[in-house]
């Protein structure tokens, strides 16, 4: 009897949650878009919520609505003159509050003028200061769509322009550069590659990210012609930032998954202070299962483990401070087998160990003048990374033969001081300077084949710097039409050169739903420093050939059209080109078709010389409906060439030259339950594109040499069949009264069609092979969020 009324009291207690309606807080910060001072008294309210739901911010920018249902809601923002900002489809939780910073733009027009209505288009980044190629996403948009693994990098591979490079790792190919010219940027800072099992010299992706969507506000993505701001980029730039823990409420997230089990935290140092913490941390499941006895994965375990920080600290009269933080251990590798009887290919009896130690650690300061137009922000960061690598063959004694052993040490200080002043409601002006000091430890050694010997590749130790400088301004001749202009310098004391790079784009609404845009610069990359010091043709004699190689170097032209239609559809075509110039090639008879545009990542040694050249130009077209009743879509085309001319001066397809990739992905979401307190979605994408261009193997040659020989006179003619993937994802959402859990599943390669990734000769067999990507990657996952 007992049992039973317990059970009873439950079934009661549990259908009384059911039919509750949950309720929680939506908070904000609302600040002036060019100047970034607070508006006080911008009237916010909850569209068409029953009864109306609102606040007004207060002096300091800051408003709450108390007591919102859960659910999606819609906030629209008014403030006299001002133009009206929106931002929709917010979700709440019952498990979390949720905090939104909201930029407004001024009127130009007088308020007795006729007002022009306009809805900030929703892709267009955070930075006004580039209206071309350039998409924000939030950190919910990487949940919602599939086989993002709430990764910035995988995200963007739904976005036009952009490839995936390879299914094991999120390198992205953005309008067929290569991956090494991606920047990535934190707080306003370069960083460096922000991923575990990150591969070698030059890479900017890897196998998982160590950033946390948890920590993420919205991200700005750029595929060309970046503004002034942006230096030593080529292909694309993510420019990222942390969002604020909660400064008055104690809140734990904890989740658990294939990617690994993690938890976040934040709240307030104290009730009296606005300061606050948030940090996330995370560790490796398959390794977890290992230390249980379940090895998953391989003879080797991959292991990994990361921490992102954000400490808030702000005050009334010296500024705010923000203490922020990356960093992630990741350890990756195989064992050959110990039965010599199952060796069939070179695999078999290799070994292969990789470590990798990343952390990155800034101090920011932003500074609001009195004037309420001018605003200064300084950053200051200290970056370690350390890669490990050897590479191993087992004779049928079981004794180990080196073939690569490589270790690569960098600590970099970078400061960088920007000053932004809102001169009139038609200028602003924003200028800074960004100094970076490197130390660096490189060590490099490899068996050559051809002389039956390891030789020594690279092994310095010393240091270098690099000095950027830059000054943007905007200027809006009205509501409708906008320019912007400016000039970034970087000069390098590695090789003593010094550029000067113009930045111009500018953009226009011809209508209230239409608009155009330009963009145009001159853009520069300088390559990893290992390069530069480096010993030609494995040899010591001819020390550090390529001490004084020039950055590469390219011109953007980017001309675009939107046009917005309905409600929350839109319509967005861009049209590039782009010429590469100064681009390091190979110097002598070994490297004739040799250039660094088709390298995504690796350690290179040649000799080499600026003097290779590359285009890319194409067309792109996206059709998207944004998330609103409950459902979203988007389907891209990309139509593109990219040529790249090296030493024996032939025009070639760079290794990226696909042609063609075709997206379409959607999601919709269900609300269920008694009082639709709970979620359940469903999201897919679809990717469909040509093959990468790769190099015809000499089996004849590559017998004789006992490893992989190539055409190099016919270097990336031949190529792959058509790459095509399904991805998959679905959710649900529980709202409890204190807390909410949320069950994921996120499929990459739904199909699991395994795609040929290349080509290579296999000593053992003698035969060419083919290597393909991954099958099926289902990633699980179960998280709940809860206030302490």
């Amino acid at each position: 009897m007992r049992i039973a009324a317990l059970l009873f009291f439950l079934l009661i207690s549990n259908t009384y949650l059911i039919a509750q309606q949950f309720t929680k807080n939506i908070k904000g910060k609302i600040i002036d878009k060019d100047s970034h001072q607070p508006l006080f008294g911008v009237n916010v309210v909850i569209i068409n919520s029953n009864p109306l739901l609102g606040a007004q911010s207060e002096p300091t920018g800051d408003f709450i609505i108390e007591n919102v249902p859960v659910g999606r809601h819609n906030l629209k923002f008014s403030y006299l003159g001002y133009e009206d900002a929106s931002v929709n489809e917010v979700l709440l939780g019952s498990g979390k509050e949720v905090f939104l910073n909201v930029e407004m733009q001024e009127k130009i027009t007088k308020i007795e003028e006729v007002e022009i209505k306009y809805t900030r288009d929703k892709s267009k980044a955070n930075n006004d200061f580039a209206p071309v190629s350039a998409r924000s996403f939030s950190a919910e948009e990487m949940n919602r769509y599939a086989g993002t693994q709430n990764d910035p990098a995988r995200m963007a591979q739904s976005f036009a322009g952009v490839v995936t490079a390879n299914d094991e790792n999120n390198q992205i190919v953005v309008r067929g550069n290569s991956p090494r010219g991606l920047l990535w940027r934190l707080e306003g800072i370069e960083i460096p590659n922000p991923n575990h099992f990150a591969g070698s010299e030059g890479s900017t992706g890897g196998g998982v990210s160590i950033l946390s969507s948890n920590m993420l506000t919205n991200t700005d993505f750029f595929s060309g012609a970046f503004a002034a701001e942006y230096g030593n980029a080529l292909s694309g730039v993510f420019d990222l930032n942390f969002r604020k823990g909660n400064s008055e409420k104690w809140e734990l997230a904890l989740k658990a998954g294939v990617l690994g089990a993690e938890a976040t935290l934040e709240g307030p140092f104290s009730r009296k202070y606005k300061g606050s913490y948030l940090i996330n941390y995370r560790y490796s499941t398959l390794e977890l299962f290992a230390l249980l006895g379940f090895k998953i994965g391989g003879s080797v375990t991959p292991k990994y483990q990361d921490i992102n920080f954000n400490f808030y600290f702000p005050s009334t009269k010296i500024g705010t401070f923000t203490l922020f933080g990356i960093g992630g251990i990741s350890s990756l590798g195989n064992q050959a087998k110990r039965d010599t009887s199952k060796w069939t290919t070179l695999s078999d009896k290799s070994e292969f160990n990789q470590k990798q130690l990343m952390g990155v650690s800034g101090l920011t300061h932003l500074f609001l003048f009195k004037d309420n137009k001018t605003y200064i922000k300084s950053v200051l960061s200290y970056s370690y990374t350390n890669t490990t690598s050897t590479d191993d063959t087992l004779d049928y004694e079981f004794r180990k033969f080196n073939i690569d052993d490589q270790k690569f040490i960098y600590k970099t200080i970078r400061a960088t001081v920007m000053l932004n002043s809102k001169l009139t409601v038609l200028n602003t002006i924003r200028t800074g300077i960004i100094y970076t000091h490197t130390d660096f430890k490189l060590y490099s050694e490899a068996f050559s084949y051809l002389y039956s010997k390891s030789q020594t590749q690279v092994n310095n130790t010393g240091n270098t710097s690099m000095l950027q400088a830059y000054t943007q301004w905007k200027h809006r001749f009205n509501e409708r039409f906008q320019l912007n202009s400016g000039v970034h310098f970087t000069f390098s004391f590695l090789n003593n050169k010094f550029y000067l790079e113009p930045r111009i784009s500018a953009e226009w609404r011809m209508k209230e739903n239409n608009t155009l845009s330009f963009g145009a610069g001159l853009h520069s990359r300088i390559d990893a420093v290992s390069t530069y010091v480096s010993y030609a043709g494995n040899s010591k004699q001819n020390n550090f050939p390529n001490k004084n190689l020039d950055f590469s170097r390219a011109i953007h032209f980017v001309a675009g059209y939107n046009l917005s239609f309905k409600k929350d559809f839109r319509f967005k075509t861009e049209a590039y080109v782009q010429y590469l110039f100064s681009v390091p090639i190979g110097a002598d008879s070994n490297g004739k078709s040799f250039s660094i545009l088709n390298y995504d990542d690796g350690f290179v040694n040649m000799p080499l010389k600026n003097s290779g050249t590359g285009y890319n130009y194409g067309l792109e077209i996206t059709l998207e409906k944004y998330f609103s009743k409950n459902y979203f879509f988007m389907f891209t085309t990309s139509l593109f060439n990219s040529k790249y001319k090296a030493a024996d001066e032939q025009w070639r397809n760079t290794t990226y030259n696909v042609n063609y990739v075709l997206n379409a992905l959607g999601g919709k979401e269900f609300v269920v339950g008694k009082k639709r307190n709970n979620i359940i979605g469903l999201n897919t994408k679809i990717i469909w594109r040509g093959g990468n261009r790769v190099t015809p193997i000499d089996l004849p040659k590559s017998i004789a040499a006992n490893e992989t020989v190539y055409q190099t006179d016919k270097a990336f003619s031949e190529k792959l069949p058509d790459y095509f993937r399904i991805d998959f994802g679905a959710s649900f959402r529980r709202n409890k009264k204190k807390y909410s859990w949320v069950f994921s599943f996120d499929a990459q390669n739904i199909i699991n069609r395994e795609n040929v990734a290349n080509r290579f000769y296999d000593p053992e067999k003698q035969l060419i092979v083919t290597k393909r990507n991954l099958g099926i990657v289902p990633v699980f996952s179960w998280k709940v969020e809860f206030g302490i």
